[in-house]
């Protein structure tokens, strides 16, 4: 039974590909026409308007100013980036504890809170 299936299979496959494929291609046409109402599908060409000229430099300008946004971004993302590195470098110090100030600092403080004392004096007598 396996012999006669596998031989009926076998004449099915060499029936197929030694006649009937070679057939259809020989059916087939080689040459099909070329189509060519492709060509005469545009009526007018595309003149250039003042409206279009117009777009065209505001395009340009806003590419410029797009480009020149993005170079002044990247500029300071690497100061940034620099500012980072040398703060990690640092060691951590406290800023807000009262045994680390100087007495410079703390001298400067005190006059800063004086200023804005006698600054807001003077806007309330004005």
């Amino acid at each position: 039974m396996n012999n006669l299936l596998f031989t009926a299979l076998l004449l099915v496959l060499l029936y197929y590909f030694f006649y009937y494929l070679p057939h259809q291609k020989q059916l087939s046409d080689p040459h099909p026409p070329k189509l060519t109402h492709s060509l005469f599908t545009q009526t007018e060409p595309i003149k250039d308007s003042p409206e279009l000229a117009e777009l065209k430099s505001k395009n340009q300008q806003l590419e410029k100013d797009y480009q020149t946004k993005i170079k002044a971004q990247e500029t300071q993302i690497t100061q940034l980036q620099t500012q980072i590195r040398d703060l990690v470098k640092r060691p951590c110090q406290p800023t807000n504890s009262k045994s680390t100030q100087t007495e410079s600092e703390t001298e400067l403080t005190n006059t800063l809170d004086t200023l804005i004392k006698e600054i807001q004096n003077l806007n309330n007598s004005l």
